[in-house]
């Protein structure tokens, strides 16, 4: 009877366990949604990495300006604090974005002659007012630090305004005129709250012949009115 009744349980049991080894362990359907390629990432991260988005910032730029020598001679240094803002649009095509700045630094001075190296001044008050104007486009890097932190390049089109007015000049001594010049940069923006931005840049400006047509600058060679800018940005995006 025992030999009967054990014979019985194996038949029972063998196909039931070999079904269970052909079949394996069953996937939850999550991880065979994952598997086909079927999980989509939360629809807010989707919208915020495809989406144009737009933003606009106050600049403050601290620019060590190439003309050193005739700046050191008229207002006494070459490192100018310009104050500004700018607009950008990101996420053109991938990690392309356009942007737009304008800023601006009054200087007062004093009109100069240059002779045998020795400046001496006219008693002539002079103010200087340089107004950069920026278009350009750069490339975006892949976020850092859980998407906080991006790092980017560019560079563009650069309009230098450059005014130079005394009180008793002529209309010949007063200058108001612009120069085209070039702009490369490099930085990191850091976003906060998910709206507010901050950021650190560096750009170098070229602007040659903008000067050295008679003056001090004439005498010092120097003609370039561009610079090594170190700029600080505080703005919003939407």
């Amino acid at each position: 009877m025992r030999s009967l009744i054990a014979a019985a349980l194996a038949v029972i049991i063998a196909p039931a366990a070999a079904h269970a080894q052909m079949a394996g362990p069953q996937s939850p359907p999550a991880a065979i949604a994952a598997q086909q390629g079927t999980v989509q990432p939360p629809p807010s991260r989707i919208r915020a990495d495809r989406r144009t988005i737009a933003r606009a910032y106050f600049v403050l730029d601290s620019t060590a300006m190439t003309a050193v020598e005739t700046f050191e001679a008229v207002v006494g240094r070459s490192r100018f604090v310009f104050k500004g803002g700018g607009a950008e649009a990101l996420n053109l095509w991938r990690g392309v974005f356009a942007r737009v700045a304008l800023s601006s630094v009054k200087e007062t001075g004093s009109r100069v002659v240059v002779v045998d190296d020795e400046v001496i001044p006219l008693d002539i008050p002079m103010s200087i007012e340089l107004t950069p104007l920026e278009i350009g486009a750069g490339w975006r890097f892949r976020a850092l630090a859980g998407g906080h932190v991006v790092p980017y390049v560019g560079g563009g089109w650069l309009r230098m305004a450059y005014k130079e007015t005394s009180e008793f000049a002529t209309g010949d001594d007063n200058t108001d005129t612009a120069f085209n010049g070039s702009v490369m940069f490099a930085g990191v923006e850091v976003m906060f709250l998910e709206w507010i931005i901050a950021g650190a840049e560096v750009q170098y400006r070229s602007v040659p012949g903008a000067l050295g047509d008679g003056g001090v600058s004439e005498v010092y060679e120097e003609d370039d009115l561009g610079g090594v800018t170190i700029r600080g940005l505080l703005g919003v995006r939407w």
